[in-house]
């Protein structure tokens, strides 16, 4: 495995090493990978490692591959390792892998983490309304959902993590709820730029445990972000539904080397992540 290491003044390259994770417990952890030097499939996938496109979302009916007319398309060379996926349009049609096996999903006691690069202009270069470079639901946004995106509105449009339990138990009432009383966390001062590759990585942890103390993490370029914590966080996946894995919803912009791990990793973990030379596949060298 190759690591960039940080050599401080006075810091020896024993010391140095030391800042970072053991890549061993990384790898074991592992259950999704998607870098698309090789194709649009995963690299590696505990579950279906196809990408499919939602050809009729209200039928439900999904095609294996990219089938997006150009406006989706993989970019050879333009990743932040190797090749990337292009989101050229916000219109373009909706992709996802399955979530079932590649995302460790348990009803008790739940944690996790994903990661992705990230390249994009929140100024003037993203489609209007809102934009969610990654969602991980098996129903709605707002209905046991995670999801990465950038508010409808601003200069530049402020990027979040929504954290999102079972409809009925954040939002028992019904009807619309303020965002300032949702699960929803703002970034701060995330820095994206249409020149410059961001990498994002969210953990969650005590899930689905009947207590509000569940917390979710947002790590930007290795470092903490934010943390969202206070919700009961019931996410119910239910037998008979397909979780899915959606990329590039009404996103225009680069989307790279995604991840998925079975547990909510430390922080010097998500710095070691952060810092592959070589990106995931770093943790097989």
């Amino acid at each position: 495995m190759i690591r960039r290491l940080l050599l401080l003044p006075g810091l020896g390259l024993a010391a140095a090493t030391a800042l970072h994770a053991d890549p061993a417990p990384l790898k074991s952890a592992l259950t999704f990978h998607a870098s698309f030097d090789h194709g649009l499939d995963a690299d590696v996938a505990k579950g279906d490692a196809k990408l499919y496109t939602w050809i009729d979302r209200r039928k439900n009916l999904a095609k294996a591959g990219l089938h997006a007319d150009g406006k989706c398309a993989l970019a050879e060379g333009a990743g932040r390792f190797g090749h990337a996926l292009q989101f050229k349009e916000g219109s373009a049609p909706w992709i996802f892998y399955a979530a079932g096996g590649n995302v460790a999903y348990r009803d008790e006691n739940w944690s996790g983490s994903v990661s992705v690069w990230l390249k994009c202009d929140p100024v003037d270069g993203l489609a209007k309304g809102y934009s969610d470079p990654i969602k991980l639901t098996p129903r709605a946004w707002n209905d046991a959902a995670f999801f990465l995106d950038f508010n409808k509105e601003g200069k530049p449009r402020d990027f979040r993590l929504g954290a999102f339990a079972d409809r009925k138990v954040w939002n028992p009432r019904g009807g619309d709820v303020p965002e300032s009383r949702r699960p929803l966390l703002t970034a701060a001062d995330p820095r994206f730029g249409k020149d410059k590759w961001t990498h994002v990585l969210f953990t969650w942890e005590g899930f689905n445990t009947g207590k509000k103390d569940a917390t979710a993490r947002l790590y930007l370029d290795g470092k903490l972000n934010g943390t969202l914590t206070g919700w009961d966080q019931q996410f119910t996946w239910k037998e008979g539904e397909t979780p899915r894995l959606l990329l590039g919803l009404n996103f225009v912009g680069l989307i790279d080397e995604i991840s998925c791990f079975n547990r909510a990793l430390g922080s010097e973990e998500v710095r070691t992540v952060f810092e592959l030379e070589a990106g995931i596949d770093s943790l097989s060298e």
